[in-house]
């Protein structure tokens, strides 16, 4: 027995959102979800016309703005300058642990189909974060605060670790 031909509706339309990975960001998971239909680009793809490597944050947002396209980053400083200037953003958030090039594969493999109903459905820029389990969309305002106290806390866990370390009872003065 043969299936019954699909309908258009029952088929899985083309995905619409059209991303940009941030140099910070493995190439290749741009490359892979291209090979998948998505419309994905990464900042250095000459061919496709993106930013070449080592552009500015601005320069990018610029040509991402100009190309319709919603950057996808982990930088939190690319994140922060997105938001200010109205630009949708996916932040991939792995909440402070390294993130193998072969886990976000995974990661952005099982999320982009649910970015772009996140995308499609805002009626204003939006942040989308992309966590190792779950994703969700935050208003400009709350992903701000969200990103600046990641970056506090950071830069406290940076201070602490380059603090010395003291040598203990080398030098206690009891010892004889």
């Amino acid at each position: 027995m043969n299936a019954p031909p699909e309908s258009q509706s029952q088929r899985r339309r083309p995905p619409r959102c059209r991303l940009l990975f941030d140099e910070n960001l493995p190439w290749r998971v741009a490359s892979a979800l291209r090979e998948l239909g998505y419309n994905a680009s990464y900042v250095g793809n000459e061919q496709d016309g993106a930013p070449p490597r080592g552009s500015s944050d601005q320069e990018i947002i610029s040509h991402a703005r100009a190309t319709n396209q919603v950057v996808v980053t982990s930088n939190h400083d690319m994140i922060l300058l997105c938001l200010e200037q109205q630009q949708s953003v996916i932040w991939l958030d792995p909440h402070g642990r390294k993130v193998t090039r072969d886990e976000m594969v995974v990661l952005v493999f099982q999320a982009a189909h649910e970015w772009e109903e996140m995308l499609q459905s805002a009626t204003e820029p939006v942040c989308i974060r992309a966590l190792r389990t779950k994703n969700e969309r935050l208003s400009v305002e709350s992903a701000v605060h969200l990103v600046r106290q990641r970056m506090k806390r950071l830069a406290a866990k940076k201070r602490r670790a380059a603090k010395p370390k003291p040598l203990g009872s080398l030098f206690d003065s009891t010892s004889k």
